[in-house]
């Protein structure tokens, strides 16, 4: 039983493990934006509404903006749908911290790190799964090599015995 479940949960493990590696990526990402890209205040100019049907038909609300901003002296603006940079909540004329590529300065980026609480427990919840996953199912049974003894050095006569080399994993031999 025990080895049936060490393979039925190989998928579980892939699944928590390909999840802490998304988590590790996004945070990694805005912690990135946030240290080599430039900062801006951008003001959105304008602000609108949308609803958008899915395929499967779910609603999705968002905002339309426009933002201006400055780079290096040059006036800028970006129109796109809100969700695109970060930003969920504006009203016409809001001053919002931005960061920009400086290698592009029409990719921009809030690097608010939304959701930074979930991330990180995310990361504790799938690391540590995988963590004891591994531990428990694939490294705790696991014995140290045994010594080599000289061939000298054996004990024999009546009151030795052959020495037994623990069994698997609860004890069993």
């Amino acid at each position: 039983m025990f080895i049936l479940a060490r393979y039925l949960l190989v998928p579980l493990a892939l699944i928590a493990a390909i999840l802490f590696l998304m988590a590790l990526h996004i945070i990694g990402t805005a912690l990135h934006h946030r240290a080599a890209w430039q900062r801006t205040v951008a003001t959105a100019t304008d602000v609108s509404p949308y609803s958008e049907m899915q395929a499967n038909g779910l609603k999705t609300d968002g905002i339309n903006v426009v933002l201006a901003y400055v780079v290096n002296d040059a006036p800028m603006t970006w129109s796109s749908k809100g969700k695109d940079v970060g930003l969920y909540k504006a009203a016409k004329g809001d001053r919002i911290e931005f960061y920009y590529d400086p290698a592009d300065p029409s990719n921009l980026d809030t690097a608010a790190m939304k959701g930074w609480s979930g991330g990180l427990l995310l990361l504790a919840v799938t690391g540590g799964f995988v963590a004891f996953y591994v531990w428990f199912f694939w490294l705790r049974g696991r014995n140290a090599p045994p010594a080599m003894m000289p061939p000298t050095a054996r004990v024999s006569g009546a009151g030795a015995r052959q020495s037994q080399r623990q069994g698997g994993t609860f004890g069993r031999r």
